[in-house]
């Protein structure tokens, strides 16, 4: 029994190795989810497996994958909590992914398959390292708030034309009253582009219905 258990914790250290290594590629891209996140879930996915196959002996173990199963299913819940969606954009999904396969790779090694589990590890990093610099993913590089002044003629199309015109999207814009002959027009803009923030003051205050424009 003592074999056995050395061996557990050699599978442990390789698990919570792996899962770390894997965690500290999203760290270095300041991702949800890092070194302790990745570490842990591989680790815990280790242990279940381990009990899977070791914990139930004394009873016949009547069904040694039954841990095993609910540990794939389980895992999802971790994931969808850093999925998240933001101007159109679904972000987290490949730090889920990532959660998702590193609970795998803990279970590689809870079941003593190291070559297996070696190699899920250095395949997901191989994925992450070399696809994150041959493609760059949609994201807004610049987003921006806005608050316009603007008097009672303005027309809010103008804005939000001109703005397109720069290469901003807004995501609502919220008007209203100044209190006294004109109105103020509240914004969040953002773009997928590398745009100096004073190209959109300019444009903005070069419009005969803006008064003052700032950033917020």
């Amino acid at each position: 029994m003592m074999v056995f258990e050395i061996d557990w914790l050699f599978r442990i250290a390789a698990s919570v190795i792996a899962g770390a290594l894997v965690g500290y590629e999203r760290h270095t891209r300041a991702k949800e989810a890092g070194i302790r996140t990745h570490a842990i879930v591989a680790l815990g996915a280790c242990v279940l497996m381990i009990i899977s196959k070791y914990g139930f002996f004394e009873y016949g173990n009547p069904d040694p994958a039954r841990v095993a199963a609910n540990v794939v299913t389980s895992i999802g819940f971790i994931g969808a909590g850093i999925i998240f969606v933001r101007h159109d954009v679904i972000q987290g999904l490949t730090t889920a992914a990532g959660i998702w396969t590193t609970a795998a790779i803990g279970m590689c090694f809870g079941a003593g398959m190291y070559v297996l589990g070696i190699a899920a590890a250095c395949g997901i990093l191989l994925i992450q390292i070399l696809f994150s610099n041959l493609f760059v993913f949609s994201a807004p590089r610049n987003i921006m708030n806005l608050r316009i002044h603007l008097d009672r003629n303005a027309k809010v199309h103008e804005i939000t034309d001109c703005l397109k015109q720069i290469g901003f999207r807004h995501t609502e814009n919220t008007l209203h009253s100044d209190g006294e002959d004109g109105w103020i027009l509240t914004t969040e803009i953002y773009t997928f582009r590398d745009i100096d923030p004073l190209t959109v003051m300019d444009a903005l205050r070069a419009l005969p219905a803006v008064k003052q424009a700032e950033l917020i």
